[in-house]
């Protein structure tokens, strides 16, 4: 009885222990680690900034005019419509024209004609005057024809070439590439030499400006970097120029930036930019993307031996689109997360490629 007991026993014992190990098997492993980009942490000088705030425009518009007048006969473009450099963008009559370039066409062929038989007749002339043949007035009436007629050649063909380059200009185009602001013609009306039939713009390229305090304006240097916010979007740019004429009433003077544009910019959106305040300072560099809000703090995430270690840091300034950060925890030359750290938290495992 006793032996059958214990054998029962063995044999549950046995089998929990399998069950067990069995669950272990089954037990769901962590997460893996997720994927980041890393960047070392370098050091260097970093200027203090504040925030201003600008408007965008195009670096470039165009009142574009006609350099002949007639009546529109068609229009090719509409507002909103995007150009490239020699597109048309409106036609003018040229029927009269046309009439008058073929018959100075006409007048000139004939020209040609009676000068190229003019001309052989006096090489032969000549000839003959050399030899005595003929008396010398024959031979000057046979050059005085020819010089008229070649005198006459140059008239017409600046005649036809005149009326060539009119009716080319018949039609208006486009001098850059860009999109069109405001058609301003319709087919039927009359446009004067010099008026204007479309405003264009190059959008490719803008500006910002923004007005600044006059003791801004000494920390700004030509062709210095800069980052822009528009629409939610962070530009590169380069600060240009300030406008030598200030505004009495607020004390501030324009200062100018160029960036590249793309089709979510249009003219007239707000421009956020941080420009420096005051003179730079030695600071810890990592790039503005490694900085991010946490509970409404500053933090980067350092990438220690496989593990994200988030750390609190101030911002000191910027540089470019480098930020300076000060903090007792971080160390030139550690890695320092710049993507993926949005969707990570302190501790988690990561891995780099």
């Amino acid at each position: 009885m006793r032996k059958t007991i214990c054998i029962i026993l063995t044999g549950l014992s046995l089998t929990l222990t399998g069950s067990l190990a069995a669950a272990e098997e089954k037990k769901p492993a962590g997460p893996p680690p997720m994927l980041v980009t890393t960047t070392a942490i370098v050091s260097g000088t970093s200027k203090p900034t504040a925030p201003f705030v600008g408007t965008l425009y195009f670096a470039r518009t165009a009142e574009v005019a006609s350099e002949v007048d007639g009546i529109v006969r068609q229009v090719y473009v509409d507002d909103g419509q995007s150009v490239k450099i020699g597109d048309r963008l409106v036609h003018l009559d040229d029927d009269l024209l046309a009439t008058e370039i073929a018959g100075t066409k006409a007048v000139y062929e004939q020209n040609q004609i009676e000068l190229a038989q003019a001309q052989r007749d006096y090489e032969r002339i000549s000839v003959l005057h050399q030899q005595e043949s003929i008396a010398t007035s024959e031979y000057e009436a046979y050059g005085t024809k020819a010089n008229r007629l070649q005198k006459q050649s140059a008239v017409l063909k600046t005649r036809l070439d005149r009326g060539l380059l009119e009716q080319k200009k018949k039609t208006v185009r486009a001098p850059f590439d860009g999109i069109i602001i405001e058609n301003l013609v319709e087919a039927g009306e009359w446009v004067e030499a010099g008026g204007i039939v479309a405003t264009l713009a190059d959008n490719r390229n803008f500006e910002v400006r923004v007005d600044v305090p006059a003791d801004i304006i000494p920390n700004l240097i030509s062709d210095q970097d800069v980052m822009i916010n528009i629409a939610e979007q962070t530009l590169p740019g380069h600060f240009t120029s300030i406008i030598p004429r200030g505004d009495i009433s607020t004390r501030t003077f324009t200062a100018k930036f160029k960036l590249k544009g793309n089709a979510a910019l249009v003219e007239g959106m707000q421009a956020r930019i941080d420009l420096p305040v005051a003179v730079a300072s030695e600071s810890l560099l990592v790039p503005r993307d490694a900085v991010i809000k946490n509970r409404g703090e500053d933090v980067v995430f350092i990438f220690n031996n496989g593990e994200a270690q988030m750390v609190a840091v101030e911002i000191a300034g910027h540089s470019g689109a480098l930020v300076g950060i000060i903090s007792d925890e971080i160390q030139e030359n550690q890695s320092v997360i710049v993507k993926g750290n949005e969707r990570i938290r302190d501790g988690q495992s990561v891995r780099t490629e």
